[in-house]
């Protein structure tokens, strides 16, 4: 039995459980290392649909993917990303051969035991064994800390699975410091920030309410003199929901996409506070 696992989309939240247990249940773990690819996505869709391109032809048995949005559907809009609507559903759309998928929770938490036991049953039909591998790994259920932030005046904002990954903090940072900028990234367990989203905006996606609980958390920040909004590709509905929650805030702020130049929107964006510090 062969189980193929994905890097990126939250992986950080959920990888190292997983793949333990399933390793603990003496089944074969299959990684694929992203090649480049030229695909017209995203770069984060990019590196997802080449490791799965991989893992279809390494002819593992099974994809383990992570529920994004926790089992909720949208009631009010929102960012409306299919990649985070439904994961599944829309890698169908690109490898109709898709091998089945077992969907797991995004995080960890002692609820995922009854999801583990399940996927464990499916794959070995023996409850010793399972017993076992949960009882081995339970330890690991613990949820990983937040990444390690800067306490700057700039206030990052993204999708959870971009603010999830240090080489895009990385990127960010050396935007802002060629400015004299220092980045502040949310710095809150994912819980957190969905509960600083409902003082905001009605949003209901688990991802979307992150989103926009980023945005209240940092705006209500005294350090924080402005936002920079990044999202890695143009889609309208991610920019103007992130507008319209910074709108609310009244601090300064810029709508940044990866990938363009973002010379002249960090000027702006600089000086705007500037202003403001002086109280102009």
């Amino acid at each position: 039995m062969r189980v193929g696992l994905v890097h990126g989309f939250l992986s950080r939240r959920y990888l190292d459980f997983w793949r333990a247990y399933l390793e603990a249940l003496g089944v074969e773990v299959v990684e694929a290392a992203p090649p480049p690819s030229d695909l017209p996505f995203c770069l984060p869709v990019q590196r997802l649909l080449a490791q799965v391109e991989a893992l279809k032809e390494a002819g593992v048995d099974y994809l383990l993917l992570p529920d994004l949005q926790g089992g909720v559907e949208s009631e009010r809009g929102g960012g409306q990303c299919p990649w985070l609507l439904d994961l599944e559903a829309t890698l169908l759309r690109y490898f109709p051969g898709l091998p089945p998928v077992l969907k797991v929770p995004a995080e960890l938490s002692e609820r995922v035991l009854g999801r583990a036991g399940e996927v464990g049953q499916l794959l070995v039909r023996n409850p010793m064994l399972v017993g076992r591998a949960l009882d081995r790994t339970r330890r690991l259920l613990k949820p990983p800390s937040p990444l390690p932030t800067p306490q700057g005046s700039v206030g990052v904002v993204a999708q959870p699975y971009l603010l999830e990954e240090p080489a895009f903090r990385r990127e960010v940072e050396a935007a802002l410091r060629a400015h004299g900028l220092e980045a502040y990234f949310p710095d809150l367990p994912p819980e957190r920030l969905r509960e600083e989203a409902d003082r905001l905006l009605p949003v209901d996606l688990p991802t979307d309410r992150e989103l926009v609980g980023a945005i209240h958390y940092l705006g209500r920040l005294g350090r924080v003199k402005g936002l920079a909004l990044v999202v890695s590709y143009a889609c309208p509905p991610i920019p103007g929901l992130m507008r319209k929650a910074a709108r609310r805030l009244g601090k300064p702020y810029r709508l940044l996409t990866l990938g363009e130049d973002w010379q002249e929107p960090l000027a702006a964006l600089k000086a705007e506070m500037e202003k403001g510090d002086r109280g102009g």
